[in-house]
């Protein structure tokens, strides 16, 4: 199989559609559930050799899934300690610039985002184009293109006295204002990745704060028994969830910030 890196995969071959022969049938006078649709994902694994696993998993097209491998557009050019490379040139063991100093990278997933499906049958619809000068002005570079796994820091002093923290971490896509976060729908086909270091931390992509991968503090329960062993096939470098360790930082939403700033 070839390295994320260099697949170039065709989205033919990294979505199947489990359709009913008639999607509108009814059985029992009740609607067909809706269709299920699976997905490719594709990863490779620094291990403790320091040698490179890489795994190739089909399993539901599902946020506890697509999170894992839909952060970041093919072209995106991520900090290393030799300078910017593109993310589908990044491989494991490449050492990246955090907020911490340098890491080495020891997971990068990979899908393919394909135009035009169901809404109900994925998560994975559209995606946010961020402007060069979003955060102000002064950045440098180009527009970056992230997925719905995306999460970026925002700075909030009031929660200080809250919850400890300042510094929370908020999907991109909330942040959609038809200015400086664009929602898009491309029209074709766009490979996207996710990346994960030793222990969740921050990188700076286009200027913006974003968090590596973490699969979350509520991942046991999303998965349940029916997923759990598949998802862990798409990380042969950890033994088990609490391999993750904790988050760098606290996870919320836009709108509690929002509801938080009204009070």
């Amino acid at each position: 199989m070839q390295s994320p890196a260099t697949a170039r995969p065709d989205p033919r071959d990294s979505l199947s559609l489990q359709v009913p022969r008639d999607p509108f049938a009814r059985i029992d006078g009740r609607p067909r559930r809706a269709p299920s649709l699976m997905r490719r994902y594709e990863a490779a694994a620094l291990l403790p050799d320091l040698s490179v696993s890489r795994v190739s998993v089909t399993a539901p097209a599902i946020p506890v899934f697509e999170d894992a491998a839909s952060a970041f557009a093919r072209g995106t050019l991520i900090r290393t300690v030799g300078g910017p490379v593109a993310i589908e040139d990044l491989l494991p063991g490449d050492y990246v610039e955090t907020e911490r100093g340098a890491e080495p990278v020891v997971w990068i997933g990979s899908t393919t985002f394909v135009p035009g499906l169901d809404s109900e049958a994925t998560g994975l619809t559209r995606l946010t184009r961020i402007v060069t000068d979003a955060m102000g002005p002064g950045n440098t570079g180009s527009d970056i293109v992230t997925g719905p796994a995306a999460r970026m820091v925002v700075d909030v002093p009031r929660l200080k006295s809250l919850i400890g923290h300042s510094r929370v971490l908020v999907p991109v896509a909330e942040f959609a204002d038809g200015d400086r976060f664009l929602d898009i729908a491309p029209a074709g086909a766009v490979q996207l990745y996710h990346l994960a270091l030793r222990r969740h931390a921050t990188i700076r992509v286009g200027g913006i704060e974003v968090e590596t991968y973490h699969p979350g503090t509520s991942i046991r329960r999303q998965l349940g028994d029916a997923h759990a062993e598949r998802f862990l096939k798409l990380f042969p470098n950890v033994g088990g969830i609490e391999d993750f360790g904790e988050l760098a930082l606290p996870r919320s939403t836009r709108d509690v910030l929002d509801n938080l700033g009204s009070r």
